[in-house]
């Protein structure tokens, strides 16, 4: 009866298969993104016919567009983009401006050999390029974050390994929904396991699973035991079996996201790069900071006297709060705030947690408390939208910080910050960063020093156009601090 219910699920999971409806999703978002970047693109240049003088031809423009959506989507396809199951965000991003940036090429020489390329705006077409890849990304952004939730999402996986290594991939694979590795069964090798893995059913027996992908067209499965534990159990029958084998590898202390592989003469050699010391991109880090604070700095200066202003009018109290924090090699600096607490914060404080044990363990956990009795009114509303935190675009205009990095920790934090010190100060601290974008409040102390090891070990200036796209969509949300 169980393992009638067990294939039930199976091959409800495996119905619920909608590879191709996502290629048509993701076919209809990047004609609609790339459509909507060429009007925005001839409209500006449109709007700025009485200060530039031309005029923009709009039966080229439309003659073009066609062979540059054709250029893109075809482009898109031949680099895996459809559906694009397996890719992180960040290298979702590069194949999107690769295949843009190579699409915009073929643009020009199509232009070119028509004799079209003087009646066609070069405006327009810089224009093109950059808004196409920004609209695809977003638009592509956009869909793996609405329809990952979707059962239908994804390609079923199989699972194969030792229960208390394969649990815990099981589980990232769920929770990491965007990549869309939905697994549909499990399998132990050692045969100590028949009950669900976390909703995921089990076949008890190799030859019951090698039936069932047979018969079910399962094309991936995912080995999560080790190298020499898994060639122990003889694996030549999984290659006549699954087209698509994934190893997991055991723990690097350096990054995980930019990993290359190698063929040393038939042995299997593994490089990551560690982009943290390479001297080039942090300088390409630093001048991208600076020119993306810059712009912020001049977009947001009339709300900064607002908010000054009302910070005054709401508690007694410098509209400012400099707080000592531990910056790149461990030295100490002021971080700037809006100052969103009442005078007497740590009185507060240390009161509260006298009295109530339940907020000593809350703040012993976390370092926050969901109802912080310090913070003031507007406090609040800043805090939730992380406006308290604009002052510290000073502190990266001095160098003191980052507009992207790990968290800036308090001083007295550091015996608790252990031996994640040692790489966590080798960068300055960021304005915003990888842990504020992936579990803010939700977080344990110890959930965020792995998240800002993470940023470090895998940092890229993708990864940081990432978190600044994030960082929008998380403010937005009000999801704030």
């Amino acid at each position: 009866m169980i393992e009638k219910r067990n294939n039930h699920k199976i091959k409800t999971a495996l119905l619920e298969n909608r590879s191709p409806v996502v290629n048509i999703v993701l076919l209809l978002v990047d004609i609609l993104t790339i459509t909507l970047a060429v009007i925005v693109a001839a409209t500006i240049r449109w709007l700025l016919e009485p200060i530039m003088g031309g005029h923009v031809n709009w039966p080229i423009l439309f003659r073009g567009l066609i062979y540059f959506m054709a250029f893109n989507l075809l482009l898109a396809w031949l680099n895996g983009l459809y559906p694009g199951f397996g890719l992180p965000a960040v290298h979702e991003m590069q194949k999107v401006l690769y295949v843009v940036s190579l699409a915009t090429v073929f643009l020009g020489v199509f232009l070119f050999l028509q004799q079209l390329a003087l009646a066609y705006s070069r405006m327009i077409f810089l224009m093109t390029w950059f808004f196409s890849a920004l609209f695809m990304m977003l638009g592509r952004f956009a869909v793996r974050n609405i329809f990952s939730r979707f059962s239908w999402w994804g390609i079923p996986i199989s699972v194969i390994g030792s229960q208390e290594v394969a649990a815990p991939v099981i589980e990232k694979m769920i929770k990491d929904r965007r990549l869309g590795f939905r697994p549909a069964c499990y399998f132990d090798p050692q045969n100590t396991q028949t009950l669900p893995v976390l909703s995921v059913p089990v076949i008890e027996n190799k030859d019951s699973l090698v039936d069932f992908v047979t018969n079910s067209g399962i094309q991936h499965v995912i080995v999560t035991d080790s190298i020499e534990d898994i060639m122990d159990l003889n694996i030549h029958w999984m290659r006549d079996v699954f087209p698509n084998i994934l190893f997991v590898l055991q723990t690097s202390p350096l990054g995980s996201l930019w990993v290359r592989t190698i063929d040393l003469h038939g042995t299997l050699v593994v490089e990551t790069n560690y982009h943290l010391l390479n001297k080039r991109e942090t300088i390409i880090k630093r001048i991208l900071d600076m020119i993306i604070t810059i712009f912020l700095l001049l977009l947001t200066w009339p709300l900064y006297l607002i908010l000054a202003i009302l910070i005054k009018l709401d508690s007694k109290g410098p509209v400012l709060f400099k707080q000592e924090r531990l910056g790149q090699d461990g030295k100490l600096f002021d971080s700037l705030k809006f100052r969103t607490m009442y005078e007497n914060a740590e009185e507060k404080l240390m009161q509260l947690m006298e009295e109530d044990p339940a907020a000593r363990k809350e703040y012993e956990e976390y370092h926050k408390l969901a109802n912080d009795p310090r913070i003031t009114r507007v406090g609040k509303f800043l805090r939730r939208y992380s406006l308290d935190e604009l002052p510290q675009i000073i502190n990266i205009l001095k160098g003191e910080m980052n507009l992207i990095g790990p968290r800036s920790y308090l001083p007295r934090e550091l015996p608790e910050i252990g031996d994640y010190a040692i790489i966590i100060h080798k960068v300055k601290p960021g304005m915003t960063g990888w842990w504020q974008v992936m579990g803010r409040n939700s977080t344990t102390f110890e959930e965020r020093l792995k998240l800002d090891e993470y940023y470090i070990s895998n940092w890229s200036i993708w990864l940081d156009i990432y978190i600044v796209i994030k960082t929008f969509w998380v403010l937005l949300s009000g999801q704030g601090l």
